[in-house]
């Protein structure tokens, strides 16, 4: 970003330097201070949903059958099925997702179906949390999105995203975004600045590879799985870390290393340095100006409110469908048996330093290319250590089809779905590994 003179020295209102440290200190205490109340340790946005779970328990379920409904009409009725086969493949999901839903919500169904370990689980664990969580956390990640903090944090460590990931500054805040927000969120940042030249393709790639995972609202879903929210700032930090050093490795192997360094017109916009002050005071400024920026709350807050359920829209049904074939393969078959040992060699060598069950762990890590979530119900018998292995690679490995591979496979961003299932192959491999330390070391 180029910093003039005028910028340096300009007066902010006293409303936005408020709006820019009470709300951003707000989004950090909902989102990353755990506290017990009624005798459980966990974060604000948690201990709410858990209260409407207890006093509205139809409330949950009902909003999740209407989304996963509309959303999968809404391809056949915008014609977003046309654009392309993925597009198409997806409809199709979106579509099977809605019958899938019925049955689970009036639990009606063939006896194999409604076994509490299939569609019961799915619908109550991933479907329903899933949703109503991505719905309400997207309400409070106004707090992180809207008034600074994004834009603060991400300036903050643009000094290392050239040298650790060959990114530029700006793209910072495609990986707060996403982990704060959604995958969707931060491929459609990518994307858009890949289109503007601001992106090289193989700039454009790194990010949507390496930093588009989940975000932090679903993290909490796959840590109340793992009964991991006694621990959550443990459980987040370290899965944000090992997901950002498995990019850092990936970016210097084939075939990333070897991806074009063009811009979409031929010419390329990069960023500038920033100039004439320190980092925290560019920082800073990034943060006021994006406060300044900011719209009403409340409207902010609906917009917000909107972006999340429209994200529903496409993972409600699409985890029904997806998330179900996921769990008939894993459990009913032995398809990610045979795939799982693609992995082997990896979980066998953290088992070498105290990690247990090593083909069950092969086993789900395979299993979370289709799926991230479902891999986590598969281990949640297991020890704590396990568990966290897998709880880290679901969400390191980034790369998925039953989420953010579509969202990758609809941008501008042209890599050949082969190499990129080299990426997933190798993020998932060095995710085991790091996982596997960090276990052994603390659990």
């Amino acid at each position: 970003m180029t910093q003039t003179v005028d910028q340096n020295k300009k007066v902010y209102a006293p409303s936005n330097v408020f709006n820019f440290i009470f709300f951003s200190l707000l989004g950090i205490f909902l989102f990353f201070v755990p506290f017990t109340l009624n005798g459980t340790n966990s974060i604000a946005v948690d201990h709410i949903i858990t209260y409407m779970n207890k006093y509205l328990p139809w409330l949950g379920p009902t909003f999740t059958l209407i989304i996963g409904t509309i959303g999968g009409i809404l391809p056949w009725v915008q014609k977003t099925y046309k654009k392309g086969v993925m597009d198409f493949i997806m409809a199709v999901f979106r579509t099977l997702g809605i019958p899938i839903c019925f049955l689970a919500y009036f639990n009606v169904g063939p006896a194999w179906l409604m076994d509490p370990g299939m569609l019961p689980f799915l619908w109550e664990k991933v479907v329903v949390s899933v949703t109503v969580i991505v719905a309400i956390g997207s309400i409070f990640l106004t707090f992180v999105i809207a008034f600074g903090c994004l834009e603060f944090v991400g300036v903050l460590v643009r000094p290392i995203m050239r040298p650790v990931f060959k990114t530029p500054g700006k793209s910072a805040i495609d990986a707060v975004a996403s982990f704060v927000g959604s995958f969707s969120l931060a491929i459609y940042l990518t994307n858009k600045l890949y289109r503007e030249s601001k992106y090289t393709m193989k700039e454009a790639f790194i990010i949507m590879s390496g930093f588009s995972t989940v975000s932090a609202t679903f993290m909490i879903i796959v840590a109340k799985t793992a009964n991991f929210m006694g621990i959550w700032n443990f459980y987040f930090w370290t899965t944000l870390l090992i997901t950002f050093v498995v990019t850092a490795i990936t970016v210097r192997l084939w075939p990333i290393s070897k991806l074009p360094e063009t811009y979409i017109d031929g010419v390329g916009n990069p960023e500038l340095p920033v100039e004439g002050k320190s980092i925290f005071k560019a920082a800073v400024d990034e943060g006021l100006e994006a406060a300044q920026r900011s719209g009403k709350i409340l409207k902010t807050i609906w917009e917000n409110l909107a972006g999340g359920i429209k994200m529903c829209f496409v993972l409600t049904p699409v985890m029904g469908s997806i998330g179900l074939l996921a769990f008939i393969l894993v459990k009913l078959t032995n398809v990610f048996d045979i795939i799982g040992y693609i992995f082997y060699p990896f979980t066998y060598l953290i088992s070498l330093i105290g990690i247990p069950e090593p083909l069950m762990l092969a086993k789900a890590s395979a299993a979370t290319v289709a799926e991230m979530f479902v891999p986590n119900v598969v281990v949640s018998g297991l020890t704590d250590a396990s568990k966290y292995v897998i709880a880290v690679t679901s969400v390191s490995q980034v790369l998925f089809f039953g989420g953010s591979l579509p969202c990758y496979m609809a941008s501008d961003v042209k890599v050949p779905l082969g190499k990129v299932m080299i990426v997933v192959f190798e993020r998932i491999a060095i995710s085991i590994i790091l996982s596997g330390i960090v276990a052994a070391l603390f659990f």
